[in-house]
């Protein structure tokens, strides 16, 4: 989960559905939608991941219990992010936002880039079952 579903939590989708099991389910959401942008596309076909099929989506449009893990990855949805019935289940782990790099265009897509080897190492964690949470600030 991340603030808009349309970088951070997009990727990690991508990138779980890669590195999961098989049988681990994995969906993302925002505390509001925008569009999957092209920098967010273009970062994920640079790792051979095609986003094909995935949409930006709500966090209302899930039942957030029914999760056995729920992963923010903006102080924004860390923050905003409603009471679980266990708290627990809940891994605070900010990175910076791609979508406000600033700067020449490879500046630019060296953040995306950035972001997402950053999210590909917190799934990997999550698989591995090393996952470390970092306060919400």
């Amino acid at each position: 989960m991340c603030t808009a579903n349309s970088c951070r939590s997009q990727m990690a989708e991508a990138l779980a559905r890669r590195l999961f099991p098989s049988d681990w389910r994995v969906s993302s959401c925002g505390l509001v939608t925008y569009r999957i942008t092209s920098g967010t596309r273009q970062a994920m076909a640079e790792v051979g991941l095609d986003m094909e099929g995935q949409a930006p989506q709500s966090l209302d449009e899930y039942d957030l219990d029914s999760f056995d893990l729920i992963v923010t990855l903006s102080p924004e949805a860390g923050r905003y992010l409603p009471a679980l019935n266990d708290p627990a289940r809940h891994h605070a782990c900010p990175i910076d936002d791609p979508m406000s790099a600033q700067g020449s265009e490879d500046e630019v897509r060296q953040a995306f880039r950035t972001g997402r080897d950053r999210i590909g190492q917190i799934v990997r964690d999550v698989v591995a079952g090393s996952l470390d949470s970092q306060p919400d600030s």
